[in-house]
């Protein structure tokens, strides 16, 4: 088991602010975490999508009582040998976290399963006035 006190105690100091961080060869073997700040705001976090490429993330939920699985697109999903009620891809995922009540949440992941449906932005008709 790690000491993690000792550990801390004895390793070299390294400032904290990004600002104050050692960068190029200079930072070679000043610390456990040398490069913690080096790269901060330089490198935009990958998308969802790129993540999860290829893989399937099983999730349980407490709220609803069950498993569904988490996938990058519509790809991973046809590949993955589960009804599609119980699959939400990343962008499905993104429209569910939006929201708030978890009581709706469940509700909409009910009719996803009976239905065994997909989710997706609603596209308002036109309405056509007669002239």
């Amino acid at each position: 088991m790690i000491d993690w006190r000792v550990y801390f105690e004895t390793s070299p100091v390294q400032s904290s602010y990004a600002k104050d961080a050692k960068v190029g060869p200079e930072a070679k073997d000043s610390g456990p975490f040398a490069d913690l700040h080096t790269n901060i705001g330089h490198n935009e976090p990958p998308i969802l999508e790129d993540v999860l490429r290829g893989l399937a993330i099983e999730l349980w939920c407490d709220t609803l009582g069950e498993r569904f699985w988490l996938v990058a697109d519509e790809t991973d999903a046809a590949k993955l040998a589960e009804p599609r009620g119980s699959v939400y891809t990343a962008a499905e995922a993104r429209r569910v976290v939006q929201i708030g009540d978890a009581a709706t949440v469940a509700e909409i992941h009910a009719w996803k399963r009976l239905f065994d449906a997909t989710i997706r932005d609603v596209e308002k008709q036109r309405s056509v006035r007669p002239q």
